[in-house]
Order: C-alpha cells, then structure tokens, then sequence
C-alpha cells in the first residue's frame, strides 16, 4: 500500500510523475488488471491513479487526501484538450436540501482544494493507451465560488420546496444536477415542506464540461 503524501507539494510531485504515462503502464506498474472495455473499465483509471497518489478516503465522505483537504478529479479530455464530459462532484442529499447551507454544504467541501489529473481519452479506447496528462492543483476564485454557490442555492432550493422533478440538465450556469443510479429504478422518498410524499431517483451535483474546460485551459496557463 502506498502511504499517503505528506504535503500538497509531495502529491503534485507523485502526480506529476504520472504525467504522459499509459493507464496500461500504471495498471502494471500497480500490479492491477485493467479491463479492455470501456464500459467496464469506467472509473478504473481514476482508481489506479488513487491508488498511484496514496489517497485513503475511499467511499468516506471526504477529501481523497483528507490530511491536506484535497480532492482528486480525473478527467477525461478530447485530443484538442476538451474535456468530454460534466465531472462528478458528490451526491445530492434530497431529504436534507431545506437544511442545508453553503458555508457547510458537501459541494463546498469537496470543491475547495482539488487536483485535477487529465486523461486523453477518444470514445471506446481501450483504456490502457489513455494518457495521463499533466495535474494541476486548484481552488475557486472568489468570483468562481460565488457562481457556484448561485447555482447551488437555486438548486437546493428547488429540492426543498419539493421541486426535484422540476430539476433539469439544463439549470445551472456551471453547477448542474443530474441523476446518479446506474439503475433508473432505483428512487428515493423524500417529503416537500407541505408534507407531500415524492419519489424520485438518486441525484448528484456535477461541473459543467464546459467550466471545466476553461478551468483547466486557464491553470494550464498560469
């Protein structure tokens, strides 16, 4: 088992030691299979990566890195340097969205400090040739927390006023919410302040690919 790092500077120098290194490489490297389909192999390469950067969270409610506070985010990105697809934040807590503040929310915590590690990635690659991209450490600006935390707010508040099936991909400038069952049978209940039982699916707070893509563009840069 690989010990977890001592400082932000010990993992950005772990991460940037993977750069420009296969998931085939890293699989064997670890001593781990990596399945040849796609569908199968989802979430893989961000588990070996986990396991290659020493963090020890696993399915806690916690940073990855829970000594430094940081949150690991493996993103899959086009040959021009797109990133494909929204980034999972964390579960939506529906029967806790009227309680719920910004200041202590989930979504807060985990986008507070987090190291973002691309992979290039072409759809229906066999994930061992995706490469590791350069990672990059980040923080929301003022301005960017204050964007997220609208769009969290019209969201959560939607949920609370029993406004779930309301809810669509669309809302949301850079935060959206979207299913999270693999199973869309799978529902939850929960109670609108009037009382009202609703039944509705597993749902999870993601990032926009679009905000993610000039994130990166942008810390690429600096």
């Amino acid at each position: 088992m690989i010990p977890p790092p001592e400082s932000e500077a010990d993992l950005l120098a772990r991460a940037h030691a993977l750069c420009s290194m296969t998931a085939g490489d890293l699989a064997r490297q670890l001593g781990r299979d990596l399945p040849g389909d796609p569908v199968r192999a989802k979430g893989k390469v961000g588990e070996l990566i986990e396991e290659a950067l020493g963090a020890t969270a696993g399915n806690q409610d916690q940073p990855d890195f829970p000594a430094l506070g940081v949150e690991l985010k493996t993103v899959p990105m086009d040959a021009l340097g797109r990133v494909r697809e929204s980034t999972f934040v964390c579960a939506m807590d529906l029967d806790q969205a009227e309680h719920e503040e910004w200041e202590t929310s989930r979504v807060r915590r985990k986008l507070a400090r987090v190291l973002w590690v691309p992979v290039e990635a072409a759809p229906g690659q066999d994930p061992a040739v995706r490469v590791l991209g350069r990672a990059l450490l980040w923080s929301p600006t003022a301005e960017q927390e204050q964007v997220l935390r609208g769009d969290w707010e019209s969201l959560t508040g939607a949920v609370a006023v029993g406004g779930i099936e309301e809810i669509s991909g669309h809302m949301g400038a850079v935060l959206q919410v979207r299913p999270k069952a693999a199973n869309a049978a799978v529902k939850v209940d929960l109670f609108t302040p009037e009382g009202i039982l609703l039944s509705a699916g597993p749902c999870g707070f993601y990032l926009r690919a679009r905000f993610t893509s000039a994130l990166l563009w942008e810390l690429g840069g600096e």
